[in-house]
């Protein structure tokens, strides 16, 4: 064993010295490091087991001192104001652990041969963690991080994003199931020209719903001016704010928007039940997140023709992930490892349930995988 280890350490200085130094050694005998998720979506439910491993492709022999797994969830935001920098983090989610080493047989412990390696790993995501967000000025992801450490250095590290989807059920939101509603009386043109007034009014059979679920929208626009409307719109607007230790700072964006014709003088137009559908989004609140919260709202735009401004009629919503009167729906259960299809057919390598522990199999022929998460961004950091 000691002669073996011997003749590793001294093809390792080897290889360290002729591509100029340790962490050239280590690059030139690592071919390939990936993590891999059961999901190939990467992403997961709050409550789900992420299930994973590490796959490592060495040249020749290495000897490591421990594999480290680490998943992490984390929020930043930051903004200039006239005279500095705001900024601010939140660490939501932390998960360490060791994996377990395990090499062939009259080899030491800590000895990886040359070839294909496998790190299996899994945990279980919290249930009360907020879902994953990017926005202009802060966001909030979760990611998995590898480490291979070696004896002397250098530490290898491999890093892959996954996304989080909280869980918002409307049936427990105060008001969710309420109608809501909403309505202005307004003068419209300029300061010197009055041209009559604008009446308008929104309404909504109730205040949750769900993402992808679609919003009837009423609406009635009365235009008691001499002036033509040009136009008239609802938009889904998402207004959040990020917060520092020393401030805070808002944000909106429109995410949907349905358009009307206009309205002539004295005339009047009326919404039945428009149908306005909700996209992908976090859902609201961003609860879990101290320095990040989201909020959503409808907004009623009336646009005069000339020199005016725009009358804007807002209407606060809450958008979750259980509609409302609704019970949840079943979740989609990634096993490890899809087990009807043989090796050929399916380039990952088979889990099984040993003890209530996920193992490998000794059957690893993998020559074509590629990893199921997106590529780590390095550029990724709020600028």
């Amino acid at each position: 064993m000691d002669e073996m280890r011997n003749l590793v350490f001294k093809s390792a200085e080897t290889s360290s010295s002729c591509s100029g130094g340790q962490v050239g050694g280590m690059e030139s005998r690592l071919e390939k490091f990936q993590i891999i998720f059961n999901n190939p979506t990467a992403t997961y439910r709050v409550g789900d087991t992420v299930y994973g491993y590490g796959w490592v492709i060495l040249k020749e022999p290495i000897f490591i001192q421990s594999v480290c797994l680490e998943a992490v969830g984390e929020a930043k935001v930051e903004w200039m104001t006239s005279s500095d920098i705001q900024a601010s983090d939140e660490e939501v989610f932390n998960y360490t652990t060791v994996l377990p080493v395990k090499s062939e047989k009259d080899n030491p412990e800590d000895l990886l041969h040359a070839g294909s390696h496998y790190f299996p790993f899994e945990f279980t995501l919290p249930s009360k963690l907020p879902s994953s967000f990017k926005g202009r000025h802060g966001r909030l992801r979760y990611f998995a991080r590898l480490t291979i450490t070696t004896p002397g250095g250098p530490h290898h590290e491999r890093t892959s994003k996954f996304a989080v989807i909280s869980n918002l059920d409307l049936n427990k939101e105060p008001d969710a199931s309420l109608p809501v509603e909403n309505d202005t009386f307004e003068a419209i043109g300029s300061w010197c020209c009055i041209s009559g007034t604008v009446t308008a009014s929104i309404k909504l059979e109730k205040k949750g719903y769900a993402i992808k679920e679609a919003i009837p929208v009423w609406a009635e626009i009365k235009n008691l001016s001499t002036r033509r409307i040009c136009s008239t719109q609802v938009s889904l607007i998402q207004n959040v704010t990020y917060y520092s230790f020393r401030g805070r700072f808002s944000e909106s964006s429109t995410l949907v928007t349905i358009h009307k014709g206009g309205v002539a003088p004295r005339g009047k137009q009326t919404w039945q039940r428009e149908l306005l559908s909700i996209p992908t989004v976090a859902p609201s609140h961003l609860r879990g997140c101290k320095i990040i919260d989201i909020q959503y709202y409808l907004e009623l735009s009336i646009k005069p023709a000339g020199i005016a401004r725009k009358v804007k009629l807002p209407l606060d919503i809450v958008i979750g992930t259980v509609p409302v009167n609704k019970l949840q729906s079943p979740r989609t259960s990634y096993h490890p490892l899809p087990s009807t299809v043989s090796d050929s057919a399916c380039p990952f390598p088979f889990f099984e349930n040993v003890s209530d522990q996920v193992l490998l199999t000794d059957k690893l022929g993998l020559r074509n995988m590629i990893p199921t998460a997106p590529p780590w961004e390095e550029d990724d950091d709020i600028p």
